[in-house]
């Protein structure tokens, strides 16, 4: 495909969430675009659950810019289902069992405050789900569920190849020129460079001085006897897949030292976990690991380079790439524009002091 010359608007590297989600804003915003993408090079995303939850962590408090995040998405994907007429967006409660009368009593007090109502389907006193262990009841959280990622990446992918906006091939560094009015990279002039490959941006020249924090996290695939009415999450998730009975369940965070293959210490973290949060028996299927890219205050890397106004990061959304990555390139989308400035709180001029080129 580079073979021929032509002219875009973005070149985008990496089709990952991050760079998924940007390169389908753009185009239905009108611009011209062009991936490149070597298949393989998008393994975190590929082995994602597609988990979104807008209340997390331990304290149980919104996600970050939850308000404006969880609607986005919801749209997001619901239009790009249309569109590819494919379904990979499911909004599905997530139940999570209290551990405590004290934490009990705190959810029934935070379930009725207008900060939290929104995303507080109901509150449980008692136990109500026979597949986990829940003796002080608990909340069903709402604007929570999960993306198929596996279909909505290919889907995407193969509409980008119907309209020729993706190549499969190797990005080389070396071949990429900086002209004055834009970039060129072999055959293809474009306006702008944008990099959202994940874990490789990591050894870009133009990024290789910003904080990455490679996290591993590791998954089961497990089979339970009965469907569950509900995702269940308290110290691990448990996630419904496209088969029956058939579900997702993590994570791991391990920060390196890490071996690049699944490890027998996640598995029996993992198990044990489930042990802890169902009150059914499980099998075990299959283990699976990705590496994301993730920051140190766990804001994603967007912006262009301290030198070079047409070289852009997308990248750094961590484990909440899912939710995150369709506000976050409608945010970038608009600062491309010239519509806003970019957030200072995803801006890596926030890092400028550790760049020394």
């Amino acid at each position: 495909m580079l073979a021929i010359a032509r002219h875009i608007n973005y070149l985008i590297i990496g089709q990952g969430l991050a760079g998924s989600a940007l390169a389908w804003e753009l185009v239905q915003r009108g611009n011209s675009v062009l991936v490149l993408d070597k298949p393989g090079n998008t393994r975190a995303s590929s082995v994602a659950a597609g988990l979104f939850n807008p209340i997390t962590g331990k304290f149980m408090t919104k996600a970050w810019k939850a308000d404006v995040v969880f609607p986005v998405l919801e749209k997001f994907y619901s239009d790009a289902e249309k569109i590819l007429n494919k379904n990979f967006l499911h909004l599905l409660p997530i139940y999570r069992p209290s551990i405590s009368d004290e934490e009990r009593l705190q959810w029934k007090i935070r379930s009725e405050s207008e900060e939290m109502s929104k995303f507080l389907l109901a509150f449980y006193d008692e136990p109500t789900f026979d597949q986990v262990n829940d003796p002080f009841g608990g909340i069903d959280i709402a604007h929570s569920g999960y993306v198929n990622v596996g279909i909505w990446l290919e889907s995407v992918r193969n509409y980008f190849f119907k309209n020729d906006l993706i190549a499969e091939e190797h990005f080389s560094e070396e071949e990429l020129v900086i002209e004055e009015k834009g970039v060129r990279y072999k055959s293809i002039t474009a306006d702008k460079i944008i990099f959202a490959g994940g874990l490789s941006d990591m050894q870009s020249r133009w990024f290789n001085w910003l904080p990455f924090k490679p996290l591993k996290g590791e998954t089961l695939e497990v089979s339970l006897d009965d469907p569950a009415p509900r995702m269940f999450n308290r110290g691990a998730y448990l996630v419904p897949t496209e088969r029956d009975n058939i579900y997702n369940a993590g994570a791991t965070y391990q920060h390196p030292p890490f071996i690049e293959s699944p490890s027998q210490a996640a598995r029996q973290e993992l198990q044990l976990k489930l042990e802890t949060l169902l009150a059914v028996p499980f099998k075990i299927i299959h283990q699976d690991w990705g590496i994301r890219p993730t920051t140190p205050d766990r804001r994603p890397f967007m912006g262009f380079h301290l030198k070079e106004k047409n070289v852009i990061i997308f990248n750094g959304l961590g484990t909440k790439g899912v939710s995150l990555a369709p506000y976050l390139a409608q945010h970038l989308a608009d600062w491309l524009e010239g519509k806003i400035e970019l957030s200072k709180e995803v801006n890596i001029f926030r890092f400028k002091a550790l760049y020394s080129g």
